[in-house]
C-alpha cells in the first residue's frame, strides 16, 4: 500500500446524493459564479433575539466560506426568513423571496407548523423544482414522531428520483 488515494475507486463508494451535491458546487466553479444558499423560515431562522449576522444561515456561511474559498468559489447566503409566515403560501413565492438563481434552499419547520402537516412542504418542494437550478433542499424539522407526514412526503420525492441530493 503506497498510501495514495485513487479517486476513481473512491467514486464508487460515494453516495449518489453526495456526488450530486459536489456537482452543484463544482458547476458554480466551472461557470465562474457564486454558490448561493437561500433560507426561509420563521423567527428562529431570522435570528430573533440575536443580531441578524448571528442567525444560523450566517453562522453556516462563516463555517463554509473558508472551504469554498479554497475551492475558488464565492459563497453567498441569503436569509429571507420572516417571523410568523408559514411555508404556505410562502412556498408559492420562492423566486420572489429567495431569488431564482440559488443552488440550495432551506426551510425551518422545527418550531411551527406542528403536527407534521405536509401541504406547505409540498408547495415548497414543487416550487423549488421549478426554479432555474432545481436547488438542493435542506429542511430543519422536529422529530419524525411529530412530522411523519413531511418525512413521508420527502421520501416519496426521493423514491421517485426527483430530489437528487437528499
Amino acid at each position: 500500500d503506497t498510501g495514495v488515494i485513487d479517486p476513481h475507486s473512491m467514486k464508487n463508494n460515494i453516495p449518489s446524493g453526495l456526488m450530486h451535491t459536489a456537482h452543484r458546487i463544482l458547476s458554480a466553479k466551472e461557470q465562474n459564479r457564486p454558490f448561493k444558499i437561500a433560507f426561509g423560515g420563521y423567527s428562529v431562522t431570522v435570528g430573533r433575539g440575536n443580531y441578524f449576522h448571528q442567525s444560523y444561515p450566517f453562522v453556516l456561511k462563516n463555517l463554509l466560506t473558508r472551504p469554498m474559498d479554497l475551492l475558488g468559489i464565492e459563497l453567498q447566503v441569503r436569509n429571507a426568513a420572516i417571523g410568523g409566515v408559514p411555508s404556505f403560501p410562502y412556498g408559492w413565492c420562492l423566486d420572489n423571496f429567495l431569488g431564482d438563481d440559488v443552488d440550495v434552499i432551506s426551510w425551518d419547520y422545527s418550531m411551527n407548523e406542528a403536527g407534521g402537516v405536509a401541504d406547505g412542504l409540498e408547495a415548497y418542494i414543487r416550487q423549488g423544482l421549478a426554479m432555474k437550478r432545481r436547488p438542493m433542499l435542506i429542511l430543519k424539522d422536529t422529530s419524525i414522531r411529530f412530522a411523519q407526514k413531511r418525512y413521508d412526503l420527502i421520501q416519496s420525492y426521493v423514491d421517485a428520483g426527483v430530489l437528487n441530493d437528499p
